[in-house]
């Protein structure tokens, strides 16, 4: 009875331990970037002390003053004001201080608070006619102008007066706790203080066409095919190959492939025109065209669908079978060379790897396959290009 009874007392004092362990203090990591923040603020660094203050957050441990203070001082700089004004807060949780107070009580003057949720069929524009002189008031409209560009909504403090979303004119007001919910979609509307405004602002319908870009790729690439059957060197027939080749080369791709749904993962088509070489004793050219549907989850891109293929290729040497029906003595030495064209399928795989506004670098894998009627023709390749980039946003 014992023995359970400490049992049971374990696995209790277990189970209250668990959850503190599992959200336990990065102690090193915290003091590490304490710091990193002093020394980057040293040196004006304002961005590097951003980050800092971000991995202190992070490190789950509680931070002191001089963390949120020079978090604050970091915001302050970039424009993210509703975060200075939280981070001023915090920090005065450690210390009475009047000019932490007299901040605060600055940013309640000039600063009203607003949330802009976009839709994913209607990002949100935002724009302000007439900028404020102060430098902070301007970065704080700069910072907002990034966040809603980047992801389509916003959560923070802009300068009180009048701004542009969208077709809707909206109010900012200084010194009000309640934060104005300013909602763009199929029935835009301004919430909160500007409750029972115009409703009809915002209503931008983007049409069926989420994105529409240039889609370009090039790399190593290698081509394979199989043997024909007996009709291979018959005489009039448009097959070349009449024995097995495998060739290696390159292939490029250029087309075009827009976006058609705003539901994730984005859905689209793609259509581009291709050549593939394979270079060597064996010589293939293959010309196709590709159709393909394009699914974007996140920053991979898997496309698959038809093609059509007219392949053209010189080599030596065919089979026994071939050299019997003609009568060749030396089946090795046999030159051949000729066209043929059929359809197929192609497929390929890609990652986005690096960001050119509105294309993404990116690096994928392709396969290929495609017949004659009298063979299969297989391809493989590595390439790396560009294609559109999908615009997401939270909303």
């Amino acid at each position: 009875m014992r023995r359970c009874t400490a049992l049971l007392v374990v696995a209790l004092f277990g189970a209250a331990l668990s959850p503190t362990v599992a959200h336990a203090c990065d102690m090193a990591e915290k003091l590490r970037l304490g710091e990193e923040q002093k020394k980057l603020a040293a040196r004006n660094a304002w961005a590097g002390v951003e980050r800092s203050y971000e991995g202190l957050v992070e490190t789950k441990c509680e931070l002191g003053y001089d963390q949120h203070f020079l978090g604050s001082e970091s915001a302050r700089v970039l424009g993210k004001t509703w975060e200075r004004y939280v981070r001023l807060e915090k920090a005065l949780g450690f210390e009475e201080n009047q000019e932490l107070k007299d901040q605060m009580a600055s940013i309640e003057a000039d600063y009203g608070r607003i949330e802009i949720r976009g839709d994913p069929r209607r990002r949100p524009t935002f724009s302000r006619a007439e900028m404020p002189f102060a430098p902070d008031q301007r970065k704080a409209i700069e910072w907002a102008e990034t966040v809603i560009a980047n992801t389509g909504s916003f959560y923070g403090m802009l300068p009180a007066g009048d701004y542009q979303v969208n077709e809707l004119a909206v109010a900012v007001e200084a010194g009000n706790e309640d934060f104005q919910l300013v909602a763009v979609g199929k029935g835009a509307k301004r919430a909160g203080p500007s409750e029972g405004g115009d409703d009809s602002g915002g209503r931008e319908d983007p049409g069926a066409i989420r994105y529409a870009n240039l889609v370009a790729t090039v790399g190593p690439s290698i081509i394979a095919t199989t043997v024909g059957g007996e009709s291979t060197l018959a005489d009039g027939g448009s097959q070349f190959v009449p024995s097995p080749i495998t060739a290696s080369g390159f292939s490029a791709q250029v087309g075009g492939e827009i976006g058609l749904t705003y539901a994730e993962p984005a859905l689209g088509v793609a259509t581009v025109v291709g050549y593939s070489g394979g270079y060597g004793t064996d010589t293939l050219h293959n010309l196709h065209v590709w159709a393909a549907g394009v699914m974007r989850p996140g920053e991979l891109r898997v496309a698959l669908g038809p093609q059509y293929v007219v392949m053209a290729g010189r080599g030596t040497g065919i089979t026994e079978e071939a050299a019997s029906e003609r009568n060749v003595a030396n089946a090795e030495n046999f030159q051949f060379g000729g066209a043929a064209w059929g359809p197929g399928l192609q497929t390929s795989v890609g990652y986005g790897l690096l960001d050119f506004d509105t294309l993404r670098g990116v690096v994928e894998l392709g396969g290929s396959w495609h017949s004659d009627g009298a063979r299969s023709y297989f391809g493989a390749g590595l390439r790396v290009g560009i294609v559109p980039t999908v615009p997401r946003f939270k909303g």
